[in-house]
């Protein structure tokens, strides 16, 4: 399923210079040889064949969106509704959503994930925590010429440019069959109101040093992410009675590493440790299910983020990569914790103005996603106060979500916006970086979204 990664290198970046680290300034945490590089897409696809080897049943074509609740915590998840139209009414083929019910909820939605935020809010799971925060990462997998001289078993990882005051990076991975995927991540608090996540990737493929290792290549895949990356201080309860939070959905992203498939495997594990002494003793309350946060306090999931504590704070405070960064390696000196105020509130009246041209736009990469939806079914995104649009561009000069959305979902026409949800593929950037906080995303109709085969 993957290669061993057999060179790796870290580079700055300025304008139009490449700066090659030496491996002994890098952090161990930042050394990726040995590490293995593998599809996301592909392991989760032979995974899930490995698990149904084994009688467990999966549903992808059903999507769950809401929580149901009983007197000593969640009872299960209702499954959403399929075949209505746009305006709600029930089609021919209507199936309503089914209540499924269990003594415990497993919740691994990954980022930003809907219905453990509910129970994090309803159960009072994040009381005396930081905000959490995110960063959002758009990929692309690039399929180069036989002949090619970027390689295998590589990795290369970048600071700088094209962004130094927004935390993030770049990163450029071989993968098989002569592929590459090239990402560049990007912390949501960024302060520009014309910032264009996908386009700003082009920007960083435009780099002599970039455009060199991709040259001749072409674009086959597309994707876009956000990433917790509030750390240790922001983490919630993961336990409440009848339900476990795990992986990304709890923030156990390592921000130092830029990386959390680790934890969140392993979290996984050891919810299932921790449901097998519950079910042994037919006991599924908080009390009894609170044995997974012990299991996880004595894990390296813990003990990465306790040492990485304040790390993406820090690198805020520093405000460019040129403190930040240096700051950023002794956070977790700082006593106490940094609190974090929400991704939005970031925003302020700066422009970029960036002539975006060259390399793709963004409908070229969307086609190239696999993100498909029902076209007849109701939009999964809505506005709930239209007049904010409005002052929103009074406010900032621009109309922000036109910009910051990785999927051109939101156009505005002669000023009024005009939403193409079709292109949606889920980061769910738009409901978290509006900074009126007016965009509203649900979970859509089961077996809509991206495709992912490579990614």
């Amino acid at each position: 399923l993957g290669s061993e990664v057999r060179r790796d290198d870290t580079v700055f970046l300025t304008k139009t210079r490449a700066i090659r680290l030496p491996g002994w300034v890098m952090p161990p945490y930042l050394r990726h040889r040995g590490d293995l590089v593998l599809s996301g897409s592909e392991m989760v696809r032979w995974l899930a064949a490995e698990a149904e080897s084994l009688g467990v049943r999966v549903y992808p074509g059903f999507a769950a969106t809401e929580v149901l609740y009983g007197d000593s915590g969640v009872t299960g998840v209702r499954l959403g509704d399929k075949g209505r139209d746009r305006e709600g009414h029930p089609q021919v083929n209507f199936v309503p959503g089914e209540a499924i019910e269990a003594r415990v909820t497993v919740f691994a939605e990954g980022s930003l994930g809907q219905l453990a935020e509910d129970v994090v809010r309803k159960m009072g799971l994040d009381r005396g925590r930081i905000h959490q925060i995110q960063s959002l990462g758009v990929k692309e997998v690039v399929k180069l010429p036989a002949d090619h001289a970027f390689g295998t078993n590589r990795v290369v990882h970048t600071l700088g440019f094209p962004l130094t005051d927004v935390f993030g990076g770049g990163t450029l991975y071989s993968m098989d069959k002569n592929t590459v995927a090239v990402a560049l991540v990007l912390a949501l608090d960024w302060k520009y109101a014309d910032l264009n996540p996908q386009q700003e990737l082009q920007v960083f493929k435009s780099h002599p040093y970039v455009g060199r290792m991709l040259e001749g290549g072409e674009v086959i895949a597309y994707g876009a992410k956000t990433l917790p990356e509030g750390g240790y201080f922001a983490l919630p309860q993961p336990y409440t009675g009848g339900a476990l939070i795990v992986g990304d959905d709890a923030g156990f992203t390592d921000v130092r590493k830029l990386k959390g498939w680790h934890n969140a495997m392993r979290s996984g594990m050891l919810a299932a440790d921790a449901i097998l002494e519950a079910i042994e003793r037919d006991d599924f309350s908080a009390e009894a299910l609170k044995r997974y946060e012990e299991l996880l306090a004595s894990s390296p999931v813990i003990a990465d983020l306790r040492r990485g504590r304040n790390y993406r704070q820090m690198f805020t405070k520093g405000r460019t990569v040129y403190l930040g960064a240096p700051l950023s390696l002794v956070s977790r000196f700082v006593p106490g914790r940094i609190k974090t105020e929400p991704d939005y509130r970031g925003m302020k009246r700066v422009h970029l103005k960036r002539d975006y041209r060259g390399g793709y736009d963004r409908l070229s990469d969307v086609a190239v996603s696999g993100t498909i939806h029902r076209e007849e079914e109701p939009s999964h995104i809505s506005i709930s106060d239209p007049d904010g649009c409005a002052s929103c561009f009074r406010e900032y000069g621009v109309h922000p979500c036109a910009y910051f959305c990785p999927a051109d979902v939101y156009r505005f026409e002669d000023g009024e916006l005009v939403l193409n949800p079709s292109n949606c593929v889920h980061c769910q950037t738009c409901r978290h970086k509006c900074p009126h906080q007016v965009i509203q995303w649900r979970v859509p109709e089961g077996g809509g979204g991206p495709k992912y085969k490579v990614l």
